[in-house]
């Protein structure tokens, strides 16, 4: 059942979950009730189901958008239908709620476990892939791969001050955070709505911590121990554009995930590396940069590193 839950919780597409290890093991309790002259084991096993996902203790504290669990909700009681077994009262009640909801949600969460199974990370995350005029609001691929990268290298993190371009919803952001412990952590983006929902992510994961968080002149910023995270502003081609120092943005390793998809904003992303890295940190420390592309256009790619050649 741990596949399952991690599956629903990530918003696998209902159709890609492992139903045939659910319609297995539901088949494999009614065999069982057959040979023990009773419905016990059906019915737990629905209720087992149920508890790996609409009733999993994340699911209710962070819970995926009405048409993800609907949609689910709606198969499983199709299933069990089909078998003429007795639906668990649970799924029907669950099931007729939302029915009667008609609004729609542009937003919901999904969660992510790391490495161990243990971790998790719940984003809230939009519906749809372009909203409020950005693509800002949903986590894609590279940022996965970003993320596994900071897990199998977090001893190159531990210790260090960390910036990242892009940070989208938080997932590279927060899983440096929780799993590779940085000194210092800026998380960066342009969008207002991109930074709220960042904001709203990195809140939910320090309030479990007991932190404090509160916003000052450069953004909002969240203790833990000794560990500072920083949610900030930054506009690349405004920051590649100015004199001044801008030394409150200083890391010794920039991390990037699928910022290269418009040949417009490559020279100002370009030329803002190029700063951020020319600094040598006020631990003597120069900074390194990580970028995670997905290659969508080969054209976008090898303008992206033709201008990191020239930027050099």
């Amino acid at each position: 059942m741990d596949e399952l839950t991690k599956d629903f919780l990530a918003r696998i597409p209902i159709s890609k979950l492992d139903w045939r290890v659910i319609e297995d093991r539901f088949v494999q309790a009614l065999e069982d009730d057959l040979t023990n002259s009773h419905e016990d084991s059906a019915m737990k096993c629905q209720d087992e189901i149920l508890q790996a996902t609409v009733q999993h203790c994340l699911c209710i504290e962070y819970p995926p958008p009405r048409s993800y669990i609907h949609s689910f909700l709606k198969k499983f009681i199709n299933m069990i239908d089909e078998s003429n077994s007795e639906i668990h009262h649970t799924a029907l009640d669950l099931y007729t709620d939302l029915m009667s909801k008609s609004e729609t949600q542009e937003s919901g969460y999904r969660t992510y476990f790391l490495d161990d199974g243990a971790t998790s990370i719940s984003l809230k995350e939009n519906v749809s892939i372009i909203s409020d005029g950005t693509t800002g609001l949903c986590t894609w691929q590279a940022a996965f791969y970003l993320a596994e990268w900071c897990l199998a290298n977090s001893d190159q993190i531990n210790g260090k001050k960390v910036v990242e371009l892009g940070s989208g919803l938080g997932l590279v952001g927060l899983t440096c955070w929780k799993k590779c412990k940085p000194s210092s952590l800026i998380l960066t983006d342009f969008h207002p709505k991109v930074l709220e929902t960042l904001v709203h992510n990195v809140g939910n994961q320090f309030s479990k911590e007991g932190t404090i968080s509160n916003s000052e002149e450069w953004g909002t910023h969240f203790r833990l121990s000794d560990t500072i995270l920083s949610v900030q502003f930054l506009d690349w081609i405004a920051f590649s554009e100015r004199n001044s120092n801008d030394h409150h943005i200083e890391g010794e390793i920039i991390l990037a995930s699928d910022v290269v998809y418009d040949l417009d904003i490559i020279p100002s992303l370009t030329t803002t590396l190029s700063k951020l890295l020319s600094r040598t940190t006020s631990s003597g420390i120069r900074p390194v940069a990580i970028i995670a592309c997905t290659i969508r256009n080969e054209e976008t790619e090898r303008h992206f590193l033709s201008q990191l050649l020239n930027a050099e």
